[in-house]
């Protein structure tokens, strides 16, 4: 084989490498996935009826009592409602406070202001907190943390044109991979 040859063959050979490199080049493909995960919410609502019932059949919210005097008992039902699509777990957090006809906090008694606490659905914290003993499901309203709230019979006339309060916050965190109890779940909100 001639020099000629030689080189001409290697010109194929590369001719040939190339054509195929080329080629190639059409059957490469890339492809793109643009994965999206959001996250869960989580909502309740604190509501506050009474044992009354309007004309319609509804329960009538609570609202504030003028001219109470001690000794007297009102209907004051708190319950949370979960309004989202998971399951919660739920705690209320329940202040209760006094204030004088002109308007400054004082300190009261502790039995000022007293409620029928249900201890069978809600477990008491120690930490100003009832937790709701299982999960609240989708939709769902828990049992009343009481039903009743009352003025204590022996306050001093001290506590004349005064204002008792009892202030509650409702609070709810996913139980999704968050404990296997109340007690146990994380994420509350802070104060």
């Amino acid at each position: 084989m001639s020099k000629k040859q030689k080189i001409l063959l290697i010109s194929l050979a590369l001719l040939i490498v190339a054509t195929i490199g080329g080629t190639s080049a059409f059957f490469v493909t890339s492809d793109r996935a643009h994965n999206v995960i959001t996250t869960d919410g989580v909502s309740i609502d604190l509501i506050e009826n009474t044992n009354r019932v309007g004309v319609d059949g509804r329960p009538i919210p609570f609202t504030n009592i003028n001219n109470a005097m001690p000794g007297d008992t009102f209907s004051k039902i708190p319950q949370v409602k979960n309004t989202d699509h998971g399951d919660v777990w739920v705690r209320i957090l329940v202040k209760n406070s006094v204030k004088n006809a002109d308007g400054a906090v004082v300190p009261a008694p502790n039995d000022a202001i007293m409620a029928n606490y249900n201890t069978h659905n809600w477990l008491n914290g120690g930490d100003g907190y009832y937790y709701y003993y299982r999960a609240l499901k989708a939709g769902e309203t828990t049992e009343p943390l009481f039903t009743e709230v009352s003025l204590s019979k022996g306050l001093a006339t001290t506590f004349a044109d005064a204002s008792f309060n009892i202030e509650l916050t409702a609070q709810g965190v996913q139980v999704a991979n968050n404990g296997n109890n109340v007690y146990e779940a994380e994420g509350w909100p802070e104060e």
